[in-house]
């Protein structure tokens, strides 16, 4: 049997659930299928040792429902992923948004009915169903994927990757154990673990700028302050350019003294979160004078943090600072003190395969009982990419995407009416704040599909003209900012497919200048895109 809605939304993540809310409030009929066994999206999957927020708690809540915001009191100011689960479990009962949410139910096939101008969505488990738009809720990092390393598959001891973490706790107690990666999630990771572990080797490929992430349990008056001011921390969010709570000093850093620059990095520093990053001096994205100066400060707390010269030196980064995510710590770079720990650094000693008993660095094999793999994710289009979505005359989203992603404001593709991706290529949510950029995501394509029904159109689709001029701005967007000479990261598909690498997968002009283009585009009828 072929079940029949408005709308099918792909995912039941942070995204996932706020399309069902505003679809349901708007009068749709709508449809959630989801592969996990739960919902939660990332916040599902990612629940390995450390998990957690590197965007402040109440930062990146819903903001839609003030009785919600004042009955929710998070723990801690960097939640845990025990805690953000049990949010998204309370908003979804809040909101009786389960029973229309599918469980266990991978899409498989996503195909485009250009009689019916119907799409016909079939999962893995055989479900069908039928709709008019679809929402693709998939989010960015989420195609998990293991290294091309000969041997993986042969290890007799237990693999783990960190985004399909098991349910049930593993013991770490006694046990040697590798853990290849040394990103964001390593570091939460190994920061968790490194105490119980007998052995502990990184792997580490490329050592990143850590910064300190300050957790602390939220107090009862910090509590009463943060529901005072819940609407001023979304309003100073909607105003910064990556929508987190973090203002940049308005003077270039070199125009300040220098005495008073270490001072501001220091403050910086000590509050920590993304402050370092985000909370600097305005040309600190601009500015290689700038940034490598405060990677200098950072450089030498790493000295000051790690006994071992020789370890500092392969912790401390060789890109220069800002140019990708800075993950939080609190105890990281200790962990390097232990006896118990060392490192192996991949770009003067490769991994050559892994073995049965270990991994197999040239002559060396370093035996284990479990290998962790922190390798990351086929970023932005991998899950939309690992389902056939099929267009207009049958073409498949991987052949429109066969030199590149082309988009449409980072939500909509030639060739694919009433598909919507809320967070696709070319769009800032990649770098932003996550909840705050869904938010005014899916309100733009709801509002959209709003439109639609009330004017008596059917379809809308991104025309190729402008799918064309807004690739072609996104890249223009990278220019002038360090980011842009930092190909090797995921920002340029660097975990993706050889005909996504070296091309900017977002928009980096800022969340507030994409808004106002949003709210343009729709002012003026949905320029830019066909509606019949």
């Amino acid at each position: 049997m072929t079940q029949q809605y408005d709308v099918i939304v792909i995912g039941a993540g942070v995204s996932g659930l706020y399309s069902l809310y505003k679809l349901r409030e708007l009068g749709f009929s709508a449809k959630v299928f989801e592969a996990g066994t739960g919902i939660g999206g990332t916040w599902y999957w990612n629940r390995y040792p450390g998990a957690r927020f590197d965007s402040e708690s109440y930062s990146y809540q819903y903001s839609f429902s003030k009785e919600l915001i004042d009955e929710w009191k998070w723990s801690e100011h960097f939640s845990a992923q025990p805690e953000i689960e049990r949010y998204l479990h309370h908003v979804a009962d809040k909101f009786d948004l389960k029973r229309d949410i599918e469980l266990n139910a991978r899409v498989a096939t996503v195909v485009y009915n250009e009689t019916d101008k119907l799409w016909e969505i079939e999962t893995q488990n055989g479900l069908r169903a039928n709709a008019r738009f679809v929402m693709c809720a998939t989010g960015l990092l989420s195609a998990h994927q293991f290294p091309d390393y000969e041997g993986v598959e042969s290890f007799k001891g237990l693999s783990l990757h960190s985004a399909r973490w098991p349910k049930e706790p593993v013991d770490f107690k006694g046990k040697k154990v590798g853990i290849i990666g040394s990103g964001p999630t390593a570091v939460q990771i190994i920061q968790s673990i490194a105490p119980d572990c007998a052995q502990l080797t990184v792997f580490q490929r490329t050592a990143n700028w850590c910064t300190p992430l300050r957790n602390a349990s939220i107090t009862p008056q910090e509590q009463l302050e943060f529901d005072r001011k819940a609407q001023d921390i979304f309003d100073l969010c909607k105003r910064t350019w990556a929508g987190f709570i973090h203002e940049p000093d308005a003077r270039a850093a070199m125009t300040v003294p220098k005495a008073e620059r270490l001072a501001r990095y220091q403050e910086l520093y000590d509050r920590g979160g993304f402050s370092l990053w985000l909370g600097n001096f305005s040309d600190s994205f601009t500015s290689r004078e700038a940034a490598d100066e405060v990677a200098e400060f950072l450089a030498g707390k790493i000295r000051e943090r790690v006994k071992d010269p020789v370890m500092a030196e392969k912790l401390i980064p060789k890109h220069t600072f800002g140019t990708k995510r800075c993950p939080g710590e609190k105890n990281y770079y200790e962990i390097f003190n232990l006896d118990t720990v060392d490192l192996v650094d991949l770009r003067e000693t490769p991994i050559t395969k892994i073995t049965p008993t270990g991994i197999e660095t040239g002559a060396d094999l370093h035996d284990f009982d479990i290998i962790i793999y922190a390798t990351g994710f086929h970023s932005i289009t991998g899950e939309l990419l690992r389902m056939d979505i099929r267009g207009e005359n049958g073409k498949s989203l991987k052949e429109h995407w066969s030199d590149g992603p082309k988009t449409n404001l980072g939500v909509q593709f030639s060739g694919f009416p009433n598909l919507f991706a809320i967070m696709g290529p070319h769009n800032p949510a990649l770098f932003c704040n996550i909840t705050r950029c869904v938010e005014s995501n899916v309100e733009w394509i709801v509002g959209c599909m709003r439109y639609l029904r009330d004017n008596g159109f059917e379809t809308i689709e991104a025309t190729v003209e402008a799918e064309e001029a807004w690739t072609e701005r996104c890249y223009k967007s990278a220019e002038g900012l360090l980011i842009n000479d930092m190909q090797d990261s995921w920002f340029f598909g660097s975990t993706n497919p050889e005909n996504v690498r070296g091309r900017f997968l977002l928009f980096a002009g800022g969340v507030p200048a994409y808004r106002e283009i949003f709210a343009d585009v729709a002012a003026k009828g949905y320029e830019g895109f066909r509606l019949s």
